[in-house]
């Protein structure tokens, strides 16, 4: 519950929309710039492997393994909640991703 001043208090649900959106906004932003970073790792893991540098015991089969089993424990526990989400948050995320 959050406390609005006594001219807001007829807006409240407008004011929790609002913020819904935000929070979608930034959540949006951050997962632009986080999918941003994953791509650019990769592409730097692809061109040091071509020239001849790698990390031992990692191989991308490894990645690849333990990438899957870690999203597929996210999905499991956080994966529900998403259903739940208003429309308004998944708007913030949608437009955060694409003008972030």
């Amino acid at each position: 519950m959050y406390v609005l001043p006594a001219a807001l208090e007829p807006y409240g649900s407008l004011v929790n929309l609002a913020l819904l959106f935000v929070d979608g906004l930034l959540f949006g932003f951050a997962g632009k710039k986080a999918t941003t970073s994953i791509i650019l790792l990769v592409l730097a893991l692809l061109m040091a492997g071509y020239v001849g540098l790698s990390i031992p015991y990692v191989s991308p089969t490894l990645i690849f393994g333990k990438l899957g089993s870690i999203l597929a424990t996210l999905y499991g526990s956080i994966g529900p909640v998403f259903l739940t989400y208003p429309i308004a948050f998944i708007a913030g995320i949608v437009v955060g991703f694409w003008k972030g």
